[in-house]
């Protein structure tokens, strides 16, 4: 069920899915008009022609790939992409959404709620060469190469649909661990996904397989091995996967198999879930708070303002509100933490981020209150205010900025409050931030 959450969660929404399928038309239609194709001629390539796309991460872009068999048999690539650059620049459409890029033209599209969006289209013809390929691509100042993408297509779509799926989740393992310029390229990591599938059923199992599987057999090589083309036998895909790419790519294989086997070896579901989603992200679901009992419960011990000899007296022109973030696996990615979010694993670090509007001085006061049995079973209780701490425990240069450290199972309070004097002129809506630690699986 989690990774069928997952899944859904990181395949393209319909929305994206009805952008590139306008797109697509549109530009399909007017490439067959304006050079005299069949429409057969043009037609799409890449991962979501091959059921393996994804939703991009941090703000990225997704695309789609658009082959257009235009390109006259005597000439040269780069001839090939300026003549497509001046094609697409007649509709006034696309004019100023091009740009050319070393084996394609690029039309970018306008952001939307959906994200950015571009599509590339390249400028294809029959293969000339002694190769088995049906087409020859270009490369810009490079000259032509042998492809075969409707083949591929259908060999992806031969591989059946636990393959694909498969795939999704290696690639979006890839983009939370790669710098895009060191990662595999999604082609190669599909092959070699393909030579090393598993048949388990379940995710989980296939996926810690899989990574096994992969790591015996690149683990002994100091280079990349020759990565045939499954449609064209004479290409090697990873003829430009440089070796020190290579070493961090191992590096990282290494890593998901640790992580793999922790997440399988766990018979807590929560852990279990932490270390799926250090392996693939924030998009990995944890269980639901409801299903460990997890509320706010007793706060009645909380300091009162009043016990600190200050008085309330809130005032318009001061503001204060809290955010909150977490890092995540070994490089510290920040991700952000939501009031009431989904449940943190005991032992994890949170940084709070006091926002404040004041025309004046003012000290800042923070209130944590842990609520629920766990924290009171082990006189663990608090309630008081306090000035902010560092990562290290001691006092915060900065007083906006607080660090805590999860340990009591249950929700939990985080408040921040503008004092000035023995006034309280402005206090934060409160956090909820619930944790859940498997020495006390329950909160009481």
């Amino acid at each position: 069920m989690s990774f069928d959450k997952f899944v859904d969660s990181i395949s393209l929404t319909q929305t994206q899915v009805n952008r590139i399928d306008s797109a697509q038309g549109a530009l399909g239609s007017y490439l067959v008009k304006t050079y005299g194709l069949n429409e057969s001629d043009v037609f799409l390539q890449g991962s979501f022609a091959n059921g393996t796309a994804i939703k991009p991460i941090d703000g990225g872009e997704y695309d789609v790939d658009i082959i257009c068999v235009c390109a006259d048999l005597g000439e040269s690539a780069k001839a090939a992409l300026e003549g497509l650059f001046d094609k697409l620049s007649e509709h006034g459409t696309y004019r100023d959404r091009l740009v050319p890029k070393t084996p394609c033209v690029r039309v970018e599209y306008a952001d939307d709620y959906s994200g950015s969006f571009h599509v590339d289209v390249v400028p294809v013809r029959v293969c000339q060469g002694d190769s088995t390929a049906p087409l020859d691509a270009p490369r810009r100042n490079a000259g032509w190469h042998p492809t075969a993408p409707g083949e591929y297509t259908d060999w992806c779509a031969a591989q059946g649909e636990q393959f694909r799926r498969t795939v999704k989740i290696f690639k979006r393992w890839r983009n939370e661990h790669q710098d895009v310029k060191k990662a595999i390229k999604s082609i190669v990591l599909q092959v070699l996904i393909s030579e090393n599938m598993s048949t388990l059923s379940d995710d989980g199992e296939r996926i810690k397989a899989i990574l096994d599987q992969l790591h015996s057999v690149l683990s002994p090589l100091s280079s990349a091995p020759v990565i045939s083309n499954p449609v064209l036998a004479d290409e090697n895909l990873a003829a430009r996967w440089d070796d020190a790419s290579f070493k961090d790519f191992k590096k990282e294989l290494s890593e998901a198999c640790g992580l793999a086997a922790d997440a399988i070896a766990s018979v807590d579901a929560v852990e279990a879930a932490e270390k799926w989603r250090e392996l693939l992200g924030e998009s990995f679901p944890l269980p639901a708070k409801a299903d460990f009992g997890i509320q706010l419960a007793d706060s009645s011990h909380m300091q009162s303002p009043a016990a600190m000899g200050w008085y309330e007296a809130l005032d318009n022109r001061y503001r204060i509100a809290v955010t909150a973030r977490e890092q995540r696996g070994r490089r510290g990615k920040w991700s952000v933490y939501p009031s009431d979010g989904p449940l943190l694993f005991a032992g994890k670090s949170l940084q709070f981020q006091a926002a404040v509007t004041s025309p004046g001085f003012y000290e800042i006061w923070w209130r944590v209150t842990n609520t629920g049995g766990h924290a009171r079973s082990v006189s663990g209780l608090r309630g008081g205010f306090f000035k902010a701490k560092a990562l290290s425990g001691r006092l915060s240069p900065d007083e906006s900025v607080n660090w805590e450290n999860t340990s009591y199972t249950g929700s939990h309070l985080v408040e921040a409050f503008l004092v000035l004097g023995d006034r309280v002129v402005a206090r934060s809506e409160p956090m909820t931030v619930n944790i859940y630690n498997p020495a006390n699986r329950f909160a009481l």
